[in-house]
């Protein structure tokens, strides 16, 4: 690869899965050293394993939630005292719930989308950014989702925050902008990860629903969002702030 992120550090949540776990990959392909969260403890040590077996030892992990806001805390303690610096910050849980409107949804669920899916970015960022101010700043990547512009019934949860995820990107974007933090997001379509299993019974099915939608004509693959964020990390955009980055879908 590129060596494009060499010497930078990198945390990034939700990295035991489809997607985020690609982007740690990319990230230490190019040159960074990652610090991988994630809810699910043997996922995320799974991501630190392939990045360790095929590079120097320049993955750590730690095992909780990214809406808790001790944990986060603690984690960004913990990269600072295993590497040093940050350099990027990749806020990436997330979590849906059954199919259901704003009548039928439970008030618990609709809580739990907005801490996992939300929050979790507000704490990634809270906790991150002076870290990133005293390395001489850095790139704040948040993922929000497609859904986040174009609505299907079903999900107010999840579409409200991932439509907020953008704004409060744009927030950090001019918040923090004198500080040289960049802020950008990355709204996803439909991506080949196990995710999408948890609410159709395979694959092909899958495909057959959401191909329509994508006038590329396939469905995106995870590397296929790790090279989005890898460029969002890397000096090549250094001129690109409170963007967000769509795979589009109608």
């Amino acid at each position: 690869m590129s060596g494009k992120l060499d010497s930078k550090v990198a945390f990034v949540s939700a990295a035991g899965g489809g997607i985020a776990g690609a982007i740690a990959r990319r990230f230490a392909d190019d040159g960074a050293s990652v610090w991988c969260v994630d809810v699910n403890e043997a996922a995320v040590n799974a991501t630190v394993e392939e990045i360790n077996a095929t590079h120097r030892d320049c993955a750590a992990a730690s095992a909780g939630d990214a809406a808790n806001e001790g944990f986060v805390q603690k984690s960004f303690a913990d990269l600072i005292a295993r590497f040093g610096r940050l350099d990027i910050i990749v806020n990436a849980a997330a979590t849906g719930g059954d199919l259901a409107n704003v009548v039928e949804m439970d008030f618990a669920q609709w809580q739990k989308e907005l801490s996992v899916n939300l929050s979790s970015v507000f704490l990634g960022c809270k906790y991150g950014l002076p870290h990133m101010i005293n390395s001489g700043g850095g790139s704040v990547i948040n993922i929000a989702s497609t859904f986040g512009s174009v609505a299907v019934p079903g999900r107010p949860g999840y579409l409200a925050t991932k439509g907020a995820i953008k704004q409060l990107t744009k927030s950090v974007a001019i918040d923090f902008a004198a500080q040289n933090i960049r802020a950008n997001s990355i709204s996803p379509g439909a991506i080949e990860t196990n995710r999408l299993l948890e609410r159709h019974p395979s694959m092909d099915v899958v495909r057959e629903k959401y191909l329509p939608r994508h006038p590329i004509g396939r469905l995106g693959q995870p590397h296929e969002i790790a090279a989005a964020a890898a460029f969002l990390a890397s000096d090549d955009a250094s001129f690109m702030t409170g963007s967000d980055t769509v795979s589009y879908t109608h």
